[in-house]
């Protein structure tokens, strides 16, 4: 390996113009210096295009659509123009820590078997607060061979071999209307090769209420944890199949979708840590689609969590 390899960070951007400024200083300032920034603007509406264009590093490479595609296309997009031996990612309302190229590619140097890499992060307020600050501990041997097994991982903080993408492949465009690519391509990523987890906080990962995990309107995405699961279990050989896809995608609309009980109770599970109005109005929802035993029961369980988060915060 090259004492100094090129690394491609991918950012694809649609409507950043508060945050990208940030995120684009943040690469400028890192401590290695042989990267590319590939910025795809994906038709932003706001001034992104401006703030974008105030920076001249000749490392930084822009691209632009002129129709919006999505986050999943923009990333595929960027995976073909990347050109470096190590391809990352940074979203545009996030940044990232001086050190985080140069401590990546220290694990790469230090163990040569490795594919990929991902690391801890922390959440970040749009005030700037540190609102949480995530540590977990990852077996990606494990991951790659129990379908349930689902640590939280933040897949920006992902930091691959350019040999180990041209083995894999892109995002799933299955996925593009639904949100979960990276972690079913984390999957993928761990079934062909060595990855580990590095307990460093490398990446700061904004929450505000514009960002695109937060944005999909198919009610598919809030059991993405069940979809994800069921296409590890179809696609044991980590060859996708579209037959296989079909199915899980199936049995998870007719197990969940088409249940107004568990479409509700999912979107009062998500609202946990919300304010109160937005809580107690899903779990209304919930309590209105009850038609069974066990059902009530669920229903009492989230109560019952919502009190105890409630409680332990005090």
């Amino acid at each position: 390996m090259s004492s100094t390899p090129l690394i491609s960070v991918l950012m694809p951007a649609y409507n950043a113009e508060k945050f990208i400024a940030k995120a684009i200083n943040s690469i400028l300032n890192q401590d290695y210096l042989n990267w590319e920034l590939l910025i795809l603007n994906d038709a932003s509406t706001d001034k992104t295009a401006e703030v974008i264009d105030g920076f001249t590093d000749q490392r930084i490479k822009v691209f632009r659509h002129l129709e919006n595609r999505g986050y999943l296309l923009c990333c595929n997009e960027l995976f073909e123009k990347a050109e470096g031996g190590f391809i990352t990612f940074l979203d545009a309302d996030d940044h990232c820590p001086t050190n985080r190229l140069s401590a990546c590619l220290q694990q790469f140097e230090s163990y040569p078997q490795l594919g990929f890499i991902t690391t801890d992060h922390q959440r970040i307020s749009e005030s700037g607060a540190v609102s949480s600050i995530h540590s977990i501990a990852i077996d990606y041997q494990r991951y790659g061979n129990e379908p349930d097994y689902n640590p939280t991982i933040c897949c920006a903080t992902i930091f691959l071999r350019r040999s180990l993408l041209l083995k894999v492949g892109g995002y799933r465009e299955f996925f593009k209307n639904i949100g979960g690519e990276d972690y079913f391509w984390l999957w993928e990523l761990s079934k062909n090769g060595m990855g580990k987890h590095l307990n460093v906080s490398l990446y700061n990962y904004l929450q505000h209420p514009g960002q695109t995990s937060k944005n999909h309107t198919n009610e598919l995405s809030l059991f993405l944890p069940e979809l994800i699961t069921l296409l590890k279990t179809e696609i044991t050989n980590a060859q996708w199949n579209e037959a296989s896809a079909a199915r899980a995608l199936k049995t998870v609309t007719e197990s969940f979708i088409k249940s107004p009980f568990e479409v509700s109770l999912r979107k009062a599970q998500v609202n946990l840590n919300h304010s109160r109005n937005p809580f107690f109005s899903s779990a209304l929802q919930v309590f209105f689609a009850i038609s069974t035993p066990k059902q009530l029961k669920q229903f009492c369980y989230l109560l019952y969590s919502y009190l105890h988060r409630k409680l332990r915060t005090r």
